[in-house]
């Protein structure tokens, strides 16, 4: 099969550097971050750390966003013209310790004078310098500007990178981290084994599990026993402790109508409804708006939380989902919410991963709404570029009847101000959509923008072409 993946704009970007530098000194002269971070002003007037380089620093004090994207603070997204994202918090800076720092390991170019760091590969620019593409062992494109992972090939025309191996495609579960066939912590966690043998969830995506089976430290740093901290060069971070895995289980409940994912923690936001904090069994902040580890308490002052002398970054909310249904193929099988019901080859029902999908004939294959199959060339076709085909996975027995979608009469459109849509609500009364071509959700609470369409039970919003950027949040009807 032949797929296509976005080609990656990376060497335009960062020219190859000649030393290793190992973090970056802020503007007091005292404070000091990682390298790869910006430094922002936290709300009581020290230096923080965000985990991006070239930042921007949210007027908030407290958030910040990717660079050459604005801080969206009412809606807690960075807008950028390739779609929307959540903010990001910062974590608190260290103050210099004033030692030379051990040199990072790094890539050297083939020039002999240029380096880049650990895991990326040089490219030769146009300007015969070398760039880094932040991919390991990758592809450097021949206009000398671009990159792609290895294994694919460089497609200018389509600014894709096309590979002729079928993409794999793991039926797990969303927002769970597998561990082994019964055990698994949240999302953006990574499995250790503990000190009796049991798995342990490390907070941090892709991390070091440290040899005592009890801490872990973040991707690229070293556990350090006697120090008891994370090392990367000359810098030092707190180590981790993990936490015990838990078996396989749904969603965190919050009331009859809304849910957390696995693994987070329900607290109320300062609009009364149901936000998701991250963490499991975390404290709720009184601010609504953050939440801490449990057995930390929350510093609206310093924008962290505190443990004895331990000072950590406090997380922000998500905003709780409505516990939509699943789709039901028949009286007896059922596909996640946000799929569509396909059948196999054998007369079995199977599970595209997409919503309102084209099933292809081949009984193997779907496509996104609006486009469809080409068997020859196992793509899915329309008058842009083809995109990849996915295979639906076996559908499990219903969770729920599927909703009845309320429709809105013509003469309600008078009640809502101008700019606005009316909404029925849950309870049969109407609400004011802030998009004057918005789409109503079912869930009766939220409503889409025009050109994108409710999705994964009113969570968020989908762009109704294929071809458009990601998702973005769903607003609250008025």
């Amino acid at each position: 099969m032949r797929t296509t993946v976005t080609l990656r704009l990376a060497l335009a970007l960062a020219l190859a550097g000649v030393a290793a530098v190992s973090a970056l000194r802020c503007p007091d002269g005292t404070s000091e971050c990682p390298s790869n971070a910006t430094c922002c002003v936290t709300p009581d007037g020290a230096w923080g750390c965000c985990p991006m380089p070239q930042a921007s620093c949210c007027e908030d004090k407290v958030h910040c966003c990717p660079h050459a994207t604005t801080c969206d603070l009412a809606h807690g997204r960075c807008l950028s013209p390739h779609g929307d994202i959540p903010l990001s918090t910062k974590f608190p800076a260290w103050k210099s310790q004033w030692r030379a720092p051990a040199p990072l390991r790094q890539v050297t170019c083939p020039d002999g004078r240029s380096a880049c760091p650990d895991g990326a590969t040089c490219c030769q620019l146009p300007s015969a310098q070398y760039g880094c593409c932040p991919l390991q062992n990758a592809v450097c494109c021949s206009d000398g500007q671009h990159c792609c992972p290895q294994g694919t090939t460089c497609d200018l025309e389509r600014s894709m990178c096309t590979s002729v191996q079928d993409p794999a495609w793991a039926p797990a579960r969303v927002g769970d981290v597998k561990c082994d066939d019964e055990m698994s912590c949240p999302d953006g966690n990574t499995c250790c084994r503990l000190s009796s043998g049991a798995w342990g969830c490390c907070p941090l995506e892709q991390a070091v599990c440290c040899p005592d089976h009890v801490h872990c430290c973040p991707q690229g740093y070293t556990c350090d026993p006697q120090g008891g901290t994370c090392l990367q060069g000359g810098v030092r971070l707190p180590w981790l402790s993990k936490t015990p895995a838990r078996g396989r289980a749904g969603d965190v409940k919050c009331d009859d109508e809304t849910s957390c994912p696995d693994g987070n923690t329900c607290c109320r936001l300062s609009s009364g409804a149901w936000g998701c904090c991250p963490l499991e069994q975390a404290v709720c902040c009184p601010d609504h708006v953050h939440c801490c580890p449990q057995g930390y308490t929350c510093d609206p002052q310093g924008g962290t939380c505190l443990k004895g002398g331990v000072r950590l970054p406090w997380l922000s909310k998500t905003p709780a989902r409505g516990r939509g249904g699943d789709v039901k193929c028949d009286d007896k099988t059922s596909c996640p919410d946000g799929n569509t019901c396909c059948q196999l080859s054998l007369g079995a029902w199977g599970c595209c991963p997409l919503e309102q999908a084209v099933c292809c004939k081949d009984h193997q294959h779907c496509c996104p709404r609006g486009y469809t199959c080409n068997a020859a060339t196992q793509s899915c076709e329309k008058l842009l570029a083809a995109t990849p085909l996915r295979f639906p996975v076996p559908a499990g027995p219903p969770l729920s009847p599927p909703r009845p979608v309320a429709t809105i009469p013509a003469d309600t459109a008078r009640a809502c101000l101008p700019g606005q849509r009316c909404c029925r609500t849950k309870d049969g009364s109407w609400a004011r959509c802030p998009f004057a071509q918005g789409s109503c959700c079912e869930d009766g609470r939220r409503c889409c923008p025009a050109g994108y369409r409710c999705a994964r039970g009113g969570r968020e919003c989908w762009p109704q072409r294929w071809d458009v950027g990601g998702g973005i949040s769903s607003r609250t009807l008025l």
